[in-house]
């Protein structure tokens, strides 16, 4: 679970709106695509001047079936005292178990409504995707690029060029179940056509 909120800081951190919207639900999801949309580049919570983010001093994690709580604290150049953090998680219905933010809050404070909402699982996958539809697409820099065209030089090596059709051919060597990893981790330019083309992987565990 603290891994998880650390994945979140970094993506907020790097503006990485797929991984944002790959860990986040609710209000919260709408607030980070929003905030992005808006061309706002730190979205809630604000640290600024940070280039990497983890949590410190020890969180503490409390688990309560399918809601958990992070409290730690993050630190910042910026900021002379670590600042406390507060997340709240609702559980997927993966198998293995893994957690989505429905909450990540700056002042060690947490909204009753936010709650509430997270014990009785009001946050729906299919609020969560009209949300992220809304605010489309994930990665403006995938997107931009014109996966139709098979002869797109996508970049140059010492061998030659790496086209569209080396980074589909590339896919063909993973299986299925591997699409959320690549587009999660965007390493990859066929994991960024994966974030191009197949934005319902977010909600893939």
């Amino acid at each position: 679970m603290c891994a998880i909120v650390e994945q979140l800081l970094e993506a907020i951190t790097e503006g990485d709106r797929w991984s944002m919207a790959r860990r986040t639900t609710g209000r919260f999801l709408g607030q980070l695509l929003a905030a992005g949309e808006s061309g706002d580049s730190h979205p809630c919570p604000r640290l600024r001047d940070a280039p990497r983010l983890s949590l410190t001093e020890h969180p503490l994690a409390v688990v309560d079936d399918d809601i958990a709580v992070v409290i730690g604290t993050v630190t910042t150049p910026a900021e002379r005292d670590p600042i406390p953090l507060v997340a709240v998680l609702i559980a997927s219905n993966a198998n293995p178990r893994s957690w989505r933010v429905a909450a990540l809050d700056t002042t060690a404070e947490i909204d009753r409504d936010i709650r509430v909402t997270a014990v009785r699982g009001a946050d729906t996958q299919s609020d969560d995707t009209a949300i992220i539809a809304q605010y489309g697409p994930l990665d403006p820099n995938a997107a931009a690029i014109d996966w139709n065209d098979p002869t797109v030089v996508l970049c140059t090596h010492a061998n030659g060029a790496y086209t569209v059709a080396d980074a589909l051919a590339e896919l063909e060597d993973y299986d299925r179940s591997a699409w959320p990893w690549l587009a999660d981790e965007g390493v990859t330019f066929c994991g960024w056509y994966l974030r191009a083309r197949h934005p319902e992987l977010v909600r893939e565990h």
